[in-house]
């Protein structure tokens, strides 16, 4: 991510020689898919996490392996994308893919190959559960945000993401990972918190408030439901892919960051719809920006209304 004033032309391919394919599933990001899935629907979802890319363009169709004649395209600043590539039973013994369970049945593969960056787990409610899946430390910098953009082609797409070092992930059919449903709206000029707990106040009626000092905005909390952190823009502020192309000095001017506060076992059917649909809410009510917890836009009305 870069501040807000920045464009992004990382839509290129690059020349450099294709790594082993083998080693680039088992070293990066990994998207698993049916074979049934088309190229074209991968890269119109990429599309819309970074309008700037021009991943469909090199997208080719299904190859045994990459190529030089199949080149991997920068889709976003340190993130190459490869595919798709063709499972067969041996490149899935020799990149240590799973044979049984959800992801032995399918037969495409998609990497993000980026640098790896990896941040020490700290102590908090969801500790215990982020260390099992993430064993080796969580994503940041632009493994983060390339681990964000598989993991969210998976939810769409009824596929499974791997992380290196960690368990694979299918999002439609094991309970979400702490974070994946979170919620942002990105907006004009920030909503006092008197207002913002009245707008919200029929979905979590018990918010509390607490100010955040030097003006870095203020946070409301409804215990086991739902917290909202408020808090405004600066030229330091670093945005999503899907927005970058849109910003500039005037927009956008606040951010409200909703966090889904229930356990994580109980995340899809307890606080998950309330987190979205607040969410939604604000976003209409402001005039904001709807993104998931993995960058993608989201429509508003239909959550809002349900």
């Amino acid at each position: 991510m870069v501040a807000l004033s920045a464009r992004w032309p990382f839509s290129r391919t690059t020349d450099r020689p294709a790594p082993r394919p083998d080693r680039l599933l088992r070293d990066n990001p990994a998207l698993l898919l049916s074979a049934l899935q088309a190229p074209e629907t991968v890269a119109g979802l990429i599309a819309e996490w970074n309008p700037t890319s021009a991943a469909g363009a090199a997208t080719p169709a299904a190859t045994a392996a990459p190529t030089a004649n199949a080149p991997a395209t920068e889709i976003a600043e340190g993130i190459r994308w490869h595919g798709p590539i063709r499972l067969t039973p041996i490149l899935r013994a020799d990149a240590g893919l799973p044979t049984a369970g959800p992801a032995s049945s399918l037969g495409l593969a998609y990497v993000a190959e980026v640098r790896r960056e990896r941040a020490k787990i700290g102590d908090s409610r969801h500790a215990d559960h982020l260390r099992r899946r993430y064993p080796h430390g969580l994503p940041t910098g632009a493994e983060a945000e390339a681990w964000q953009l598989v993991r969210g082609l998976a939810k769409r797409l009824r596929g499974v993401a791997r992380l290196p070092g960690g368990p694979v992930h299918s999002p439609h059919q094991g309970p979400p990972l702490p974070g994946d449903t979170d919620h942002a709206v990105f907006s004009h000029e920030m909503l006092p918190w008197l207002v913002l707990r009245e707008i919200l106040r029929p979905i979590a009626p018990d918010l509390a408030c607490e100010m955040v000092p030097d003006g870095g905005g203020y946070i409301l909390r409804h215990r086991e439901l739902v917290g909202v952190r408020v808090r405004p823009t600066g030229p330091g502020t670093r945005l999503p892919h899907a927005l970058r192309d849109r910003a500039d000095d005037a927009w956008p001017r606040s951010i409200y960051e909703f966090c889904d506060l229930s356990a994580p076992a109980a995340g899809r059917t307890g606080a998950a719809p309330a987190v979205k649909i607040a969410a939604a809410l604000i976003a209409e009510v402001t005039g904001g920006v709807l993104l998931d917890a993995d960058g993608f836009p989201q429509a508003t009305r239909t959550f809002a209304g349900s």
